[in-house]
């Protein structure tokens, strides 16, 4: 194939696009991703095997050149547009106390994943066990476009579990359960009624919640 010819772009239509793929993520090829394009042009990327929400972008969705072209060797997916890179940490951990360091990764076996179920408008809803829990995590496109929302829930876990909703050098506090992440990179909004605390931490700073043992959920917008 000639080194000039087209790249091979993707783009959601009038439903969402779900890529399985290879991506670079922080200097390292992540090898279970699922990427989901949106019509209203709100895309994200999620690591299947750490229940961990990698980065979002807008704008068009993704180059799959080095996928599909001369057969695909490196695998390799490329967002496009300007992405917003956030954790390839668990959503979920066990915490001995509110100050223990969050790990940076589930080991591969500690996590089962049980696939995702798509609602109406195709959007999908990942399944896993982890942690002695059972886990549903949904991200859906908020408001025609402004926001992602995320609702992580659990049930049958005989402990409570520590959710980290974000970390960054900075976050601050503001009126409405609303966060500034970093030099106001983003912002998150959680939902009335949750529990939401900051720490410290030695990078910087982590936003988290506890739910309790047995089934809880929690929800939370990311705007950026």
């Amino acid at each position: 194939m000639a080194q000039n010819a087209s790249p091979y772009l993707i783009n959601a239509a009038s439903k969402p696009y779900l890529l399985r793929s290879f991506l670079m993520f922080e200097g390292k090829k992540r090898t279970h991703v699922i990427s989901v394009g949106t019509p209203e042009k709100v895309n994200y990327a999620y690591d299947l095997k750490q229940g961990a929400l990698l980065q979002v972008w807008r704008g068009d969705f993704m180059d799959v050149t080095e996928m599909w072209k001369d057969r695909g060797e490196p695998q390799l997916a490329k967002p496009l547009g300007t992405v917003l890179p956030l954790s390839a940490a668990p959503a979920l951990a066990v915490l001995t106390d509110k100050d223990a360091v969050w790990p940076d990764s589930i080991a591969f076996d500690d996590l089962l994943n049980k696939g995702y179920a798509l609602d109406k408008s195709k959007m999908p809803t990942f399944l896993y066990a982890a942690n002695g829990a059972d886990v549903t995590d949904k991200i859906a496109v908020q408001n025609g476009g402004t926001a992602l929302s995320r609702t992580i829930s659990i049930s049958n876990s005989k402990q409570p579990l520590y959710c980290r909703i974000a970390a960054g050098p900075t976050i601050e506090a503001h009126k409405n359960n609303t966060y500034s992440v970093g030099d106001k990179t983003y912002t998150i909004k959680v939902a009335d009624g949750t529990k939401a605390f900051i720490r410290k931490t030695q990078n910087g700073k982590e936003l988290l919640v506890l739910l309790a043992n047995g089934t809880d959920s929690l929800t939370y917008s990311l705007i950026w």
